[in-house]
């Protein structure tokens, strides 16, 4: 069977780190290499993990964020497969071995995910659907035999390397652009215009805990979540949509954004603002970044994966 790699960043993440680690020396398909990439936290998750054999701990000095601290791991590993993970995320024993058995047998397949539970056992992600109004939401449908979906959540999934070589641009697999929030759809995005597929294993099954992290006060925490997830939405547009995505669907994508723009300046003027200007300087970044990837797949192929 293939081998796995396996990536996981850290946080401020103490309360976690251990029973995700203990998760994955449990495995039945015993990963090939563990990297924790602390983003400078101070409440001695990097400790935590450096004690678990076998565990890689790569210190950072300052918060890169998830696609930068992921992109240092993922440079670092030579196994087929990546498994990129969140530390409030806990694997049943044979969640690699399930997913990598039909990764293998399906080779047109870059990002799988299994049934990813909540504590109260519903589900938490089983895949991401984009509307064609621009809407990105963790599926909750729990097919009943392995599923294509457009993409994966970026808490949990396991891409092929070759993959992630093929899409890359100047040596980032994640965007780092985007720092936080929303890197995955633009991966997801990226995979699919370059001809590959995701797919929902449900045999495979973890549970993620959507720990609210610490270190930070709560009202500034949701307020940098609202900034970076408004802002990178709206350079997704740059980042990934064509003409032949985006014309089709105009109607639909002009009345959502006037909608969300009003509720978020009715709620959080300020961020909101701050999200769009900040926005407009990274088009250029953005728009670069576009130019340096493959669009094999046609527009149509890509509108035809929304739900």
């Amino acid at each position: 069977m293939s081998t796995v790699d396996v990536s996981l960043v850290s946080w401020n993440s103490a309360a976690h780190v251990r029973s995700a680690l203990q998760s994955l020396a449990s495995q039945t398909l015993h990963p090939q290499s563990v990297t924790v990439v602390d983003n400078g936290s101070t409440d001695g998750s990097a400790e935590i993990a450096a004690a678990f054999a076998g565990t890689d701990v790569l210190r950072l000095h300052e918060n890169q964020g998830f696609a930068g601290a992921h992109n240092h791991s993922i440079r670092q590993g030579s196994a087929d497969y990546i498994l990129v993970m969140n530390p409030d995320v806990v694997l049943t024993p044979d969640y690699l071995k399930i997913l990598v058995a039909f990764a293998d047998a399906h080779p047109a397949g870059a990002a799988f995910v299994g049934h990813v539970r909540q504590p109260n056992g519903s589900t938490d992600t089983t895949g991401l659907r984009v509307t064609p109004w621009r809407v990105v939401a963790d599926r909750t449908d729990l097919p009943p035999s392995p599923t294509e979906v457009f993409g994966v959540s970026g808490a949990l999934a396991l891409y092929r390397r070759s993959a992630l070589r093929d899409v890359a641009v100047n040596g980032e697999f994640f965007c780092n652009l985007l720092f936080a929030y929303k890197e995955d759809v633009e991966l997801a995005w990226r995979l699919r215009w370059a001809g590959w597929r995701a797919y929902c294993v449900p045999d495979a099954v973890a549970t993620h805990q959507r720990a609210v992290r610490a270190g930070t006060p709560r009202n500034q925490r949701a307020r940098d979540r609202r900034y970076l997830s408004y802002r990178n939405h709206l350079l997704l547009y740059g980042l990934v949509e064509s003409s032949g995505t985006l014309v089709p669907h105009l109607p639909f994508i002009a009345l959502a954004e006037l909608l969300r723009f009003g509720f978020l300046t009715c709620t959080d003027p300020r961020t909101t603002f701050r999200a769009l200007a900040d926005a407009r300087k990274m088009w250029h970044a953005a728009r670069t970044f576009a130019r340096s990837t493959q669009r094999k797949n046609s527009s149509a192929a890509l509108r035809s994966s929304f739900a």
